[in-house]
């Protein structure tokens, strides 16, 4: 199938749902540019050739031949064959074909506040206690079907190839639940618990190898201190004359680590982003603020040893 977002600067995709979403958005963005390609000169056109100068005298019986009508059925039919052989389809397994007990999926409840990302993961019981509605939330101690649950802020630990299952709630106000490089956005609803799913397909260590990209240290230090590259994680060691490790291999790029790189004489470096979780929906003053990180681990076995660590 033509993927035509290859040309159109989409996110690296990193799930199994993405590439039918990606084609329909490319199919959508072709259809565009064609009507565009056609109106537009057809518009200046009208506008010439029935100008009140050649024809003062307005003419009342309008357009006679039967073509613009075979030009409006085509788009109708193309419109429908996105509806019908793409948007139909795939809007039905995302929202109805959520991934069976036999397939093992990861569940996880997801609780925004205002400006956070909270991560709920049950504990060995499969079983997710009450959260608090404090800020932050906490796993309410009276339940105890929550004293092994683990709470992650503005992190989420997937497996890569392992279905995931996200029970999306809100404590406060509408957020935007938004995974760019996952293909997902769903609104968080106070009051409403609103699944969704997906399947990770690429590792974090992958997705980094792709994405990095050698970026250029600011010589303005007011620069850098006023657009940090807040997401972006250091490919390699890099040292000062010293020998002493400035900034270590996935290692996220402070500005204070920039600062410290450029007095160095360190003006490169080799860098690449996190998959993101960002928040659509403008949801207050600290809304710019509200960004997590997607780590998605190639093993169950390091998935595991990492939750673990929050435990401890």
């Amino acid at each position: 199938m033509f993927d035509f977002s290859n040309f159109g600067g989409m996110p690296l995709d990193a799930s199994a749902h993405g590439a039918p979403i990606d084609a329909m958005m490319g199919w959508v963005h072709v259809l565009m540019l064609a009507l565009f390609l056609f109106w537009a000169p057809f518009f200046l056109y009208t506008l010439y050739r029935f100008r009140a100068k050649k024809q003062p005298k307005a003419n009342y019986h309008g357009v006679t031949s039967k073509w613009s009508s075979y030009v409006e059925g085509a788009v109708v039919v193309a419109e429908a064959v996105l509806l019908v052989g793409f948007a139909f389809p795939i809007w039905a397994t995302i929202k109805n074909d959520f991934p069976t007990a036999d397939q093992n999926p990861l569940t996880i409840n997801l609780i925004t506040e205002q400006f956070a990302w909270n991560v709920v993961y049950p504990g060995g019981d499969g079983e997710f206690g009450r959260t608090t509605l404090t800020k932050p939330i906490q796993i309410d101690p009276s339940d105890p079907s929550g004293a092994d649950d683990i709470i992650v802020a503005d992190e989420m630990h997937l497996v890569k190839g392992r279905p995931t299952v996200v029970e999306i709630s809100s404590q406060d106000v509408i957020h935007s639940f938004a995974l760019p490089n996952m293909r997902v956005k769903q609104d968080a609803i106070p009051g409403l618990k609103i699944p969704v799913w997906f399947v990770p397909e690429m590792s974090t260590a992958e997705f980094r190898q792709q994405m990095q990209k050698t970026m250029t240290i600011d010589a303005d230090q007011q620069r850098r201190r006023q657009y940090p590259p807040y997401r972006w994680i250091a490919m390699q060691d890099y040292t000062g004359p010293d020998g002493t490790v400035i900034a270590a291999r996935n290692q996220r790029l402070s500005t204070r680590i920039l600062d410290r790189l450029f007095e160095a004489g360190i003006t490169e470096v080799l860098a690449a982003p996190d998959m993101e979780i960002s928040c659509a929906q403008l949801c207050g003053g600290g809304h710019y603020s509200m960004r997590g990180t997607i780590i998605v681990h190639e093993t169950q076995a390091e998935f595991d040893a990492k939750i673990q660590e929050y435990i401890f």
